[in-house]
């Protein structure tokens, strides 16, 4: 009897061993997955690649696993009927408000619902299984994840095959990945694991890997997310290593306060004198901005092109009832007064996206576009909102917001709350992870694409698991 008990408790655990594994795994193959749906995109003109097909599989078995070991199944089962029904309200709404000034149909709304709803089971089954493990396995992953980006983008540069950051003028280098601000988010996000992994075995390879993300995010690939979030996350650590030594009363390492500084200061001074993409990007469009004249005042235009031939459109009463509605119209004409007023330049698209989706819910003033959200692909092209945290409440509603963004901002929050409550017991890790995920939302504002990207939700997930895992040493050490 004994015998067969041992057996069944190794099996236990090697199955556990084998879903930690198999997140790990997920969490490598990120790169991966990224580069065979640019190159499979690329190469034959489709939104499908078997990235598509084969990224869910992994988080989907762990899902399952879950589930069937779960002692609280009807508790996982109703919450994910909420999130099912929800999904269905949705997207019946969205066809109610469907006009040919919409972006796209309900098919294409449907993939942003499904990805947002894979974001929770992500993070849902990272935090699940690695709540109280070790995070050696996870933060092995990252430098291991950060190693295949690093390698791929090398191999770009040599070969020549690098794609531009911004095709119409060729500015930045991204490597074979769709999006400049994408890869930039994961890799800044990356440094914040990076920085605090206190492990001496792997300390050659962080330090590598740093040099070579600061290189790549701060001259190379032109978006601001990268050269301001590689600063950030340097400042961070400098304030999380002084904050966490105070903290503990322990001595202050001066090497590595000063190595840090000192980093941040040569970036700023090789940017200034050799340059970076990043500010040709901003010059380009500093440059463009009078290309766009408002027929009406005859001066530089404070919205786009395509919008100033619409508000004129609708001036003249072109605009048939069945392409623009009328809370639309009276939407974009008040985001025409609003950005006169306040000179917002015509090629600042995410404030003119952010003003006309707030105006918009306003002037439809429907309690049920309020709480189920009016639809993200029902805007026009140029007035999708990119900015995550935004859209989540303007696009998806109330219970949209609180279903998607709502389980992050909770961890967020009970960090900072925990962290508060047991100051004496943090440390620069704690705070690292926490900044981490706070500089998750800042950049989801300011740039976007942030939660649909599956790779960057995949660190923003760990970074929440080794937060959470933080959390549990904290207080199985105050019990012990």
């Amino acid at each position: 009897m004994k015998k067969d008990t041992v057996k069944i408790e190794k099996n236990k655990i090697n199955t556990k061993d084998l879903i930690e594994n198999l997140l790990v795994i997920f969490l490598i193959l990120c790169p991966i997955f990224d580069i065979v749906s640019f190159v499979f995109r690329n190469t034959f003109n489709t939104s499908m690649s078997p990235s598509t097909i084969l990224r869910p599989l992994i988080p989907l078995i762990v899902f399952i696993d879950i589930f069937i070991k779960s002692k609280h199944k009807l508790k996982i089962f109703i919450i994910t009927v909420i999130y099912g029904i929800y999904a269905l309200v949705h997207l019946l709404l969205f066809n109610t408000v469907n006009t040919g000034f919409s972006y796209s149909n309900v098919v294409h709304e449907m993939q942003y619902v499904m990805n947002y709803t894979f974001t929770i089971i992500i993070l849902f089954i990272y935090i699940c299984t690695f709540k109280d493990k070790d995070k050696g396995k996870l933060q092995k992953g990252v430098i291991s994840a950060v190693s295949i980006y690093i390698a791929s983008i090398l191999l770009s540069l040599i070969t020549n095959t690098s794609s531009s950051t911004y095709i119409e003028e060729g500015t930045g280098i991204k490597g074979w990945f769709e999006s400049g601000n994408s890869i930039s988010a994961v890799l800044v996000l990356s440094l914040f694991v990076l920085l605090s992994n206190g492990n001496k075995n792997y300390k050659k390879i962080i330090i590598g890997e740093i040099i070579i993300l600061g290189i790549f995010l701060c001259l190379l690939i032109g978006t601001r997310v990268g050269l301001l979030g590689f600063i950030i996350a340097l400042v961070s650590f400098v304030f999380a290593e002084i904050v966490g030594k105070v903290i503990k009363n322990s001595k202050i390492n001066k090497k590595i306060i000063i190595g840090a500084i000192s980093a941040i200061v040569v970036v700023l001074i090789i940017v200034t004198l050799v340059g970076s993409n990043t500010i040709e990007r901003r010059k380009h469009l500093k440059d463009i901005e009078s290309n766009i004249v408002d027929k009406t005042t005859n001066q530089e235009a404070h919205i786009t092109g395509s919008l100033m031939e619409i508000k004129e459109k609708i001036d003249n009463g072109q605009i048939e009832d069945t392409y623009m509605n009328e809370a639309q119209k009276k939407s974009l004409l008040e985001l025409y007064d609003i950005a006169n007023k306040l000179e917002i330049t015509n090629n600042d698209q995410r404030m003119q996206q952010l003003i006309y989706n707030a105006l918009l819910v306003k002037n439809q003033a429907n309690p049920l576009l309020i709480i189920f959200g009016n639809g993200y692909m029902n805007q026009y092209r140029e007035l999708v909102l990119e900015m995550d945290i935004p859209a989540f409440l303007f696009n998806f509603g109330i219970l949209g917001f609180l279903l998607y963004f709502g389980p992050f901002l909770a961890i967020f929050v009970y960090g900072i709350y925990f962290g508060i409550r047991k100051i004496k017991k943090i440390d620069a890790e704690y705070i690292m992870y926490t900044l981490g995920i706070g500089m998750a939302f800042a950049i989801s504002v300011f740039s976007g694409y942030v939660f649909f990207n599956m790779s960057t939700v995949t660190f923003i997930a760990v970074i929440c698991a080794l937060l959470v895992n933080k959390i549990f040493t904290i207080k199985n050490r105050i019990n012990d």
